[in-house]
């Protein structure tokens, strides 16, 4: 992997720099892999309760074998875990701020300690270098500023402006968990077009009874006389729109036909029953019940026949 790009340098260097990368990682030179175990490396930094120093060179590590001081490039106060790799937060010193602002050292390599398997345990510090050994963001360039301010996403998450970052990935794992929670449950439910399929059958039902009692009580309404044969169709649409109108016209419907006779009896068998002298009103009558008024003539005669 080549290493990033110059950029835009900042005025100061980050306060806040990655020191581990997450996963499992090798070095440049083949070391590795290795694998972080931010539990064991924070307690270690909290136990040992001192800074760890960042230096030039890594000429710490034998500094025992120097005559001359080897000053630090600045100091290590805190460590944080970011989306599962190890961040610092950095004192640098006028000096190491000059250096990194001129471009003259770039990198930072971390030093730690881990066990036969390549698990990190502890840090113990970082060196500033001019060819890194680790895949790490340069610290003289913006991509390794410090990007602290975590309220936006505190308040997107409901949660206090001030949490750390493991607090907002845990807040939101639990978002997660609580949003897959309230997932329905795929066998208590059946689909949308399923439903509506039922739905459209249970109306189909609905509609074809109410028909078959339309027809019923429109029957059962001429059977007592107080129904025309020409006006049944308008009294079925009206018993299958409004049963209940339909049966309190019924009950208030004078007998206008002789009941419970065979519509043959009911018409006029001759001519000379037809040719009956109507009234202007009967004419009316007979207009408005759709019947001839041969038939009218002969229901007439019927009735009177009843009546006397």
């Amino acid at each position: 992997m080549p290493l990033q790009p110059d950029g835009d340098v900042p005025s100061s260097p980050p306060e806040w720099v990655q020191l581990v990368p997450a996963g499992t990682f090798s070095g440049r030179d083949g070391r590795g892999p290795y694998r972080l175990d931010m539990a064991a490396v924070l307690a270690a930094f909290n136990s040992a309760g001192v800074d760890l120093p960042i230096d030039y060179d890594h000429q710490t590590l034998d500094a025992d074998a120097k005559a001359g001081p080897v000053p630090a490039a600045g100091w290590i106060k805190e460590l944080q875990p970011r989306a599962g790799s190890l961040w610092g937060r950095v004192q640098w010193t006028p000096r190491a701020a000059e250096l990194i602002a001129a471009r003259e050292y770039r990198y930072l390599s971390p030093v730690f300690r881990h066990d036969k398997a390549g698990v990190v345990l502890a840090l113990e510090g970082a060196g500033l270098t001019h060819y890194p050994n680790l895949y790490l963001p340069p610290v003289a360039h913006k991509q390794g500023a410090d990007v602290t301010d975590l309220t936006p996403i505190a308040q997107a998450l409901g949660i206090e402006g001030d949490a750390d970052v493991a607090a907002l990935a845990a807040h939101a794992a639990r978002l997660l968990r609580d949003a897959a929670a309230r997932q329905p449950d795929p066998a208590q439910w059946v689909p949308m077009s399923q439903h509506k399929a039922v739905a459209d059958e249970l109306a189909a039902l609905q509609q074809r009874i109410a028909a078959e009692k339309a027809e019923a009580d429109v029957a059962a309404a001429m059977r007592a006389g107080k129904l025309a044969p020409a006006l049944k169709d308008w009294a079925i649409g009206y018993a299958s729109r409004d049963a209940a109108g339909f049966a309190s016209w019924v009950e208030k419907a004078p007998v206008i036909l002789p009941a419970d006779q065979p519509a043959a009896h009911r018409v006029a068998s001759n001519a000379d029953t037809a040719c009956e002298a109507l009234t202007e009103e009967d004419r009316i009558a007979c207009a408005l019940l759709g019947l001839s008024e041969a038939d009218f003539a002969a229901h007439k005669k019927a009735l009177g026949v009843a009546r006397a």
